[in-house]
């Protein structure tokens, strides 16, 4: 396969995950999923533009996800670190009038958007998310939203153009991206902006971070190739930025910027050099103890999958994930407050490893001390240089 960006025929091997869960979300049970419930990713790296990529997928198994088994919404208060970065970012650069028009890309539950509005509330809102369980919360707290993906065809019924497109971990799950800047180029205008967010390729290759390898992310981007696809399709980098988080975040115009392209990353080798190392680190400090498992989400079951680790308790600070199942597991998740709280209070906590199992492991990290957790903690995702 030739490289999806800039159509170099070279790439280099990235990462192998070998029988890796299909689906990352839990989901009510019983919930009858169709094989297969695993799969073998390979990753490659462009040669030429330094895009990350999935050799091969399935375009079906992933449109299914995006409408049925995806993204739980969460309370305001939960995972927000991403959220707020984003926000900083778009304050401190993005200048348009008190009356502009703002599209987001999939904005599942809305907490952006009600953010926006919070710090802009004269702005015109509008959105679009494929999901349908979290584009009616999204609705629910006022927004125009409309349940469809975002495509060149249903951008030609809206007949309307905005100032400002956004979105936010989107682009790297993209199939055609000729009809996503197509869509794109049918609702802006001269002046708009557009804004994209996706986890960095360099930061994880610097960083050696397997977070953003999973089944759902056909592409992983290095600035090098996300500002090269614009480029492709008229939209010029302006500014960019890479979060503390390790996301990337381009502002991009339609006016041509004259630029050196950023180099392509260098030292991926420690990709899969840090996986490696992950189940082995897991299974290692896991062994013979009690473990509980906060962060219910991609993190947790790659982890799960991957090094066997059997927890005791898997918990979430998210109350909509209570009592749901991860597919293939028997454990339902439980709401971490009231689980970390009545195993303190028992004193059980102290011989109890808590492996944090979330890229939100600062804020799980601060919960826990204020719960009054004394057991030991592993937070395999945090930043290891």
């Amino acid at each position: 396969m030739s490289c999806p960006i800039c159509q170099h025929q070279s790439s280099t091997p990235l990462l192998s995950l070998s029988n890796y869960p299909v689906y990352q979300h839990p989901m009510i049970a019983p919930v009858e999923i169709p094989l297969p419930h695993v799969l073998d990713l390979e990753y490659v790296i462009c040669d030429s533009c330094g895009h990350g990529y999935q050799n091969e997928f399935d375009r079906g198994i992933l449109e299914n996800i995006y409408k049925q088994h995806y993204y739980t919404p969460s309370p305001d208060n939960v995972g927000v670190v991403f959220r707020n970065e984003f926000i900083d970012f778009f304050k401190e650069n993005i200048k348009v009038s008190p009356s502009a028009s703002i599209f987001e890309v999939g904005c599942s539950s809305g907490d952006v958007l009600a953010a926006l509005q919070k710090e802009y509330p004269q702005y015109l809102l509008k959105a679009i998310e494929p999901n349908i369980e979290t584009a009616l919360v999204a609705k629910n707290k006022g927004f125009d939203v409309q349940h469809e993906f975002f495509t060149q065809a249903y951008t030609n019924t809206l007949n309307t153009s905005v100032d400002i497109i956004y979105s936010r971990h989107v682009i790297e799950h993209i199939f055609d991206f000729a009809d996503f800047f197509s869509a794109a180029d049918n609702i802006s205008h001269h002046n708009s902006q557009l804004i994209l967010e996706t986890p960095s390729l360099d930061w994880s290759a610097e960083h050696g971070s397997v977070m953003p390898f999973h089944v759902e992310h056909v592409h992983v981007f290095s600035e090098r190739s996300l500002v090269s696809l614009a480029g492709r399709y008229g939209w010029y980098k302006n500014k960019s930025i890479v979060t503390s988080s390790g996301n990337l975040i381009v502002i991009f115009i339609r006016q041509e910027n004259h630029f050196v392209l950023p180099p392509a990353p260098e030292n991926f080798i420690r990709i899969q050099n840090r996986h490696t190392e992950l189940i082995s680190e897991a299974q290692q400090f896991c062994q013979d103890k009690n473990v509980v498992f906060w962060g219910a989400g991609s993190g947790a079951i790659t982890l799960l999958a991957l090094s066997q680790v059997t927890p005791e308790y898997i918990v979430d600070g998210n109350p909509n994930k209570t009592g749901k199942f991860f597919c293939g597991l028997d454990k339902s998740i439980g709401y971490a407050p009231n689980i970390i709280s009545e195993l303190v209070r028992q004193g059980k906590d102290i011989e109890m490893m808590m492996v944090i199992s979330s890229s939100f492991f600062i804020e799980i990290t601060q919960e826990l001390m204020k719960l009054g957790w004394r057991g030991d903690i592993y937070s395999p995702y945090q930043n290891k240089t």
